[in-house]
């Protein structure tokens, strides 16, 4: 009963079993629009699959390594002439209470007290870079005591300053006078035992920068047999041993490290303490 182009049951179910050919209808890479026939999808362009080589990528130079950094080389400061400063000499507020800014508060009993007390007063006065010597060596002295330089920059400064001094003065040879009884070469700190308690061994070395006190060792000397008695058994009691160490030299050397050396013993006090609240009862 069919009409003319139509086909049998048998017909349309043997197509619908077909078996559906394993080619894509679209190429892997084609853009399909829902809009779109695909198979009026344009095919790709020749050489643009996924699988083309890429060019490897150029070799960049290392960047340049960055130059070191040196140090500004500074001139020696000229001579002194020996010619008189026209500026007053400032006062020596020793005694008072200096604030943190005061040019001049030292005991002037001390070794660069004593240096400028020795020479002639018209040397006190010659002219250092538009001040009386007297005012240089006062505000240095007045540096270290005050912390504003430590012992070592302080011994350095005065030494740079004997050498612009003139040969024959009285300054230059007083000032270095001075320097003997107050400087030391740098040395490596006292070798103490193995098992030597760190803030003794700490403050060994805190002791060790301070030119005074390589000079005159008689705190190293100290800590070095304190040292040598615990390594041997025997029953020391450190923290008070460290604690006599505190405020041994005169005022009169703060020109030249004495504060600082007391600012490390107490340290080591303080460090000895802690280690021993820290113990298990």
């Amino acid at each position: 009963m069919g009409g003319r182009g139509s086909k049998s049951p048998g017909q349309a179910r043997a197509r619908l079993l077909a078996p559906v050919p394993e080619e894509p209808l679209l190429p892997p890479d084609a853009t399909f629009r829902p809009d779109e026939d695909p198979a009026e999808a344009p095919a790709p362009e020749p050489g643009q699959d996924d699988l083309a080589p890429v060019d490897p990528p150029t070799e960049q130079a290392p960047a340049p390594e960055p130059e070191e950094e040196r140090p500004e080389e500074t001139e020696p400061k000229p001579p002194v002439s020996g010619w008189p400063s026209d500026k007053p000499l400032l006062p020596n507020e020793w005694g008072t209470f200096p604030g943190p800014d005061t040019p001049i508060a030292y005991h002037d009993d001390g070794e660069i007290g004593s240096a400028l007390k020795a020479m002639p007063s018209r040397e006190a006065r010659m002219d250092v870079d538009g001040e009386p010597l007297a005012n240089v060596l006062g505000k240095l002295a007045t540096d270290v005591r005050m912390g504003r330089k430590t012992p070592q920059e302080g011994v350095d400064a005065y030494k740079e300053l004997r050498d612009r001094l003139p040969e024959r003065s009285q300054a230059r040879f007083r000032l270095d006078m001075a320097l003997q009884r107050i400087d030391a070469p740098p040395a490596p700190p006292p070798e103490l035992p193995k098992d030597t308690p760190a803030p003794l061994r700490r403050l060994a070395a805190d002791l060790n920068e301070v030119p005074l006190a390589r000079a005159d060792p008689k705190e190293l000397t100290k800590i070095r047999a304190l040292a040598d008695d615990l390594a041997a058994g025997k029953p020391v009691r450190l923290r008070q041993e460290v604690e006599w160490l505190r405020n041994t030299r005169h005022e009169s050397q703060g020109d030249a490290g004495k504060f600082q050396i007391d600012d490390a013993v107490q340290r080591a006090v303080q460090a000895l303490e802690d280690m021993g609240r820290s113990k298990p009862t």
